[in-house]
């Protein structure tokens, strides 16, 4: 969305005229794929690198400086020359693709409010002028130019492994029309209005009757979600954009077309539907299939209730998960609850997961955008929160994008969260510049660590299938601790399982969790951090692990396939007298039996015939160990078994059996 460099208007209801459809060719669909696998790097195209200076807006409508948050409304030269030019940054941090702003022609200056402000230029694309010219601001002053600028942008990423997803704008062209119903019309006189002023867009886009004019939405009767406030959304302007009548088949035809052609042209290969919550899904499924890609669209809704509308067979392929990034800013940039389920937060969202249906992996997950504060903002400049963060959404089901300069540490300019919709200091370029227009910073450091993490998950998602398409299914959810699971249900890399667990809170907590039913990994299989070669953790007899995690932290483990077979040991003591509350445990001198640490000792025991313990570990064949066995109770108060430690050499082979008194 766009918001602030909107225009305002009101109005009342204009009920158009049926128009016959018989003129009207039907369009044709085709199947769209999907975009499970990749992980997308979102670039606000004005804002990331000026690679053509010549095609910068001229006058009153460029701004070099980043000082004010006036200066954030005006064009700073970022263009597709720019993206051309910066291609290896974005491909050495692995993505698979960029979402790039809108490419159609947009509005220079928008007509007066009720107030005589006149808004500046729309730089970021949304406000629409011409939708069949590629934008001069991002391409070049000559149409053909500019659309042949877009598709060698298009032929550079393929060229590099990267696919290119298109921002579209179907629901609304810029704000021109003043008034609503039978007053609507278009300026006639720009006396007194800035140099360039466009009164309307261009034909066939100037035909008063293909908008609804019914004024703007009412924000305030938006909740709660009923069939009326859904078709308030749908039929109503956007923020004074001039909202496209669907039921208008001439206007519908029009807009498609125009949409298509560029993936015609470009060959891209997906698209971000803008404002979608403000168009029919069935509107948009039937765009989707005339276009013949995947998209997912922007529904700025926390309900997942309402969003998964717009999500499935007969609407879109995903939709952007506002519900999961809002749980994200909770549970990760505020250390709240996880496992809080009378509000937003990871638990609560992931239960909801079902009513996605079968593209539940094809929502499109995210920790900010262009339209949120930055997210290390919202965590006090934590980058410990940031790195947290980022891994849960390379790991969880779905899609990850990731905001440009996300990488380089920074938050909101003027580091200050900004309350309602964030469009301003959100919005930084790439390349910070003084009023004359020298460079202060380059926000293009590939030294930075979150760029280098961002790199490792990009790898990790390549190297396993099941964190790009695999099944979700949790683990463990505590108010401080989440851990899911994502394994391979069918085909060749059938049962392969990451376990990925997440610590939001200060201090170090040790969790003892069941493997799932559908888990396929064995007793006794060593794990290993695939960010952490030396943390590995190994399977209990029944088929439970203990992860410890500290502080901001998360811990993504795999079967270790370089890890020696253990040999399963069974631990008998005779005589353990125990009072009510006490367990026998073996601790030892080995990480198998928690090297001498009573709280990582091995057990508790199981006693069918008291006082007679049975305990079953696996351990390193071959190996000599020492041990004992202690007794524990419910508050951690440890009794050592008396006299020397015992001694024991684990078979190369077979099993163990170790039998001694107390």
């Amino acid at each position: 969305m766009k918001w602030k460099n909107l225009f305002k208007r009101v109005g009342t209801t204009l009920l158009l005229a049926a128009i016959s459809l018989s003129a009207i060719p039907p369009i044709t669909s085709s199947a769209a794929d999907s975009l499970r696998g990749e992980s997308v790097y979102q670039i606000m195209v004005d804002r990331f690198y000026d690679g053509d200076p010549t095609n910068n807006a001229a006058g009153e409508a460029f701004r070099y400086a980043e000082n004010s948050q006036d200066d954030f409304r005006y064009m700073h030269g970022g263009d597709w020359q720019g993206i051309i030019d910066k291609i290896s940054y974005i491909k050495d941090m692995g993505y698979t693709a960029i979402w790039i702003s809108p490419v159609s022609d947009p509005q220079l200056w928008g007509v007066p409010d009720a107030n005589g402000t006149q808004w500046p230029t729309a730089y970021h694309g949304y406000n629409v002028y011409d939708p069949n010219r590629a934008s001069r601001y991002f391409g070049s002053e000559d149409p053909e130019e500019s659309k042949a600028k877009l598709k060698e942008l298009v032929d550079v990423c393929h060229a590099n492994g990267i696919k290119v997803i298109l921002d579209i704008v179907p629901n609304h062209v810029g704000d021109y029309l003043q008034g609503t119903g039978n007053n609507a019309h278009y300026l006639s006189d720009a006396s007194g209005l800035k140099a360039g002023t466009q009164l309307q867009p261009v034909a066939p886009f100037n035909n008063i009757q293909w908008y609804h004019n019914n004024g703007d939405i009412n924000w305030d009767l938006e909740h709660p979600h009923t069939a009326s406030s859904t078709q308030m959304l749908e039929d109503h302007d956007l923020g004074g954009l001039d909202d496209i009548d669907f039921d208008n088949p001439e206007a519908k035809r029009a807009v498609f077309d125009s949409i298509k052609e560029w993936f015609t042209y470009t060959g891209a290969d997906a698209a971000r539907v803008d404002a979608a919550k403000c168009m029919k899904p069935s509107d948009i499924h039937e765009l989707q299939e005339y276009l013949g890609v995947a998209t997912f669209g922007e529904n700025f809704d926390m309900d997942v209730s309402f969003v998964k509308d717009w999500v499935g067979d007969n609407a879109e392929t995903g939709m952007l998960d506002f519900p999961l990034f809002q749980a994200v800013v909770n549970d990760f940039a505020y250390g709240k609850n996880f496992n809080n389920t009378s509000e937003i937060s990871v638990q609560s969202i992931f239960d909801q997961d079902e009513l996605y249906g079968s593209h539940v992996n094809d929502m499109v997950t995210f920790i900010d955008n262009h339209d949120r504060n930055r997210f290390l903002t919202e965590a006090g400049g934590d980058t410990s929160k940031l790195h947290n963060a980022l891994t849960f959404i390379f790991t969880a089901r779905g899609i990850p994008v990731v905001f440009q300069g996300t990488e380089q540490n920074r938050g909101n300019a003027n580091g200050q969260t900004i309350n309602g919709i964030a469009d301003t200091w959100n919005r930084w370029s790439m390349v910070t510049k003084d009023v004359d227009g020298n460079v202060i910073h380059d926000y293009f450091d590939t030294s930075t660590d979150t760029y280098q993490l961002i790199a490792e998950l990009n790898q990790l998602r390549n190297q396993y299938e099941a964190l790009a398409d695999g099944t979700q299914r949790e683990m463990w959810t505590s108010m401080h601790t989440y851990a899911f699971s994502r394994r391979v249900d069918s085909g060749e890399n059938e049962g392969q399982e990451l376990i990925c667990a997440f610590h939001n809170a200060e201090g170090t907590e040790s969790t003892t969790m069941s493997l799932r039913a559908e888990s396929s990994i064995l007793p006794g299989t060593t794990l290993v951090n695939v960010m952490n070669p030396n943390d590995k953790i190994t399977v209990s007899s029944d088929r439970k692990i203990t992860i410890s995690l500290s502080g901001n932290n998360a811990k993504i483990y795999k079967v270790d396939e370089n890890a020696e077979a253990l040999i399963p040991v069974t631990f008998t003591v005779n005589n353990a007298i125990t009072n009510f509350g006490q367990n026998v445990y073996i601790v030892g001198n080995c990480e198998e039996l928690g090297n001498w640490n009573p709280d990582a000792a091995v057990g508790p025991a199981v006693c069918p015939n008291y006082p007679t313990w049975n305990l079953m570990t696996y351990l390193t064949p071959g190996k000599t160990i020492e041990f004992k066995a202690i007794k524990k109770d419910e508050s951690g108060n440890v009794i050592w078994e008396d006299g020397s430690n015992h001694t024991y050499t684990v078979p190369e082979t077979g099993e163990g059996q170790v039998t001694f008194d107390w």
